[in-house]
């Protein structure tokens, strides 16, 4: 398919969902990075990454992935990754990363999920 790189915000439910489309490598990763930075800097609430049009993730994505989470942890608000389509979802179950950030088939059960750990926070 080939979708063309792009990152998306909007408001989801008193947080944030960053809509990723293409593929998420070396090579775009710093876009993403930029667009979670302003989320932790400028809005509050929860970070939802809907990866339902993301195509690729390499290790780099990977990692920023794991990183936003652990710094949204410790800044108390919730992080989950939803939506992923089914190749980006076993590449994210084999390396134990859907585990370790939070992944959810839809964003509705990311938000109820996070709801009952942190009340959206």
């Amino acid at each position: 398919m080939n979708v063309q790189f792009s990152v998306a915000t909007e408001p989801l439910d008193g947080g944030n969902a960053i809509n990723v489309a293409g593929e998420l490598d070396q090579a775009t990763v710093p876009e993403l990075q930029r667009v979670l930075g302003e989320a932790l800097e400028t809005q509050n609430g929860a970070v939802f990454v809907d990866l339902s049009d993301c195509e690729f993730i390499d290790s780099t994505g990977l990692s920023l992935l794991v990183q936003a989470q652990r710094t949204l942890t410790r800044n108390e608000r919730g992080f989950a990754i939803c939506c992923p389509t089914a190749d980006v979802k076993r590449l994210l179950e084999l390396t134990g990363i859907d585990e370790a950030v939070g992944m959810f088939d839809s964003r509705e059960d990311a938000v109820a999920a996070l709801k009952g750990r942190t009340d959206g926070r």
